[in-house]
């Protein structure tokens, strides 16, 4: 009787490559039969289903690029939400300079965050922005504060424009950032288990760092 010939499965593109340099990075003890076979196994089992290490790159691009570059349908962008409130805390520590003085603690202060900020800005990383942009906006409070309450009818106006404007652009950059978190923190999650963690580490699509502070947020180099 003649045997039915079976159907041999084959996997193509990439993740043919990747699966090849698993074993070499699996713990000694694990690199042997069975041990192995059954890692390349769940690796092969996971790129079937959808999850292989290409679409895990290209989910962390596209989760990256709503805090980097994405723009809503209004056209704002966390990053130029950024540059808006930037523009706005220059024009209003300038006024407060008029006000109280160059030299005053406060707005120097104010300028020194401002320039703090504007240094990391084009780097775009969440966790260190955060703590820059938490800083400038505790100083802009500050300054404008102090410069309010001796400044002229005409200073404060300008005063109050310059804060409305950059308060308001704080808390655009909130809810956005709010969405952007909560999307990292998913992927986060899905990059932290086997065997999504192994495929993350061959394809560098590692975890991603989300708009919070420094102790809570994961720690990398970049956002890209």
């Amino acid at each position: 009787m003649q045997l039915e010939q079976q159907e041999t499965f084959v996997i193509h593109g990439p993740q043919l490559e990747v699966f090849g340099e698993v074993e070499s990075r699996l713990p000694p003890p694990a690199r042997k039969r069975p041990v192995a076979a059954l890692a390349l196994v769940a690796l092969a089992l996971v790129s079937v289903f959808g999850i292989g290490g290409a679409r895990l790159k290209g989910v962390r691009s596209s989760t990256a690029r709503i805090y980097s570059a994405q723009q809503d349908e209004y056209g704002h962008s966390i990053q130029g939400d950024f540059a808006a409130q930037a523009d706005a805390a220059a024009s209003l520590i300038r006024v407060a300079g008029n006000v109280l003085g160059e030299q005053d603690a406060d707005v120097q202060a104010a300028q020194a965050a401002l320039d703090s900020w504007n240094a990391e800005a084009d780097a775009a990383r969440p966790a260190v922005q955060y703590q820059l942009n938490t800083a400038l906006s505790g100083a802009v409070d500050l300054v404008y504060t102090a410069a309010s309450d001796v400044a002229d009818s005409k200073a404060k106006g300008q005063l109050d424009d310059l804060h409305d404007s950059f308060t308001s652009a704080q808390a655009t950059i909130e809810r956005a950032a709010a969405d952007y978190n909560t999307k990292a923190e998913d992927y986060n999650a899905t990059v932290s288990a086997f065997p999504a963690n192994v495929l993350a580490g061959l394809w560098n699509a590692g975890p991603l760092q989300t708009f919070a502070p420094a102790d809570v947020a994961v720690g990398m180099t970049g956002n890209g």
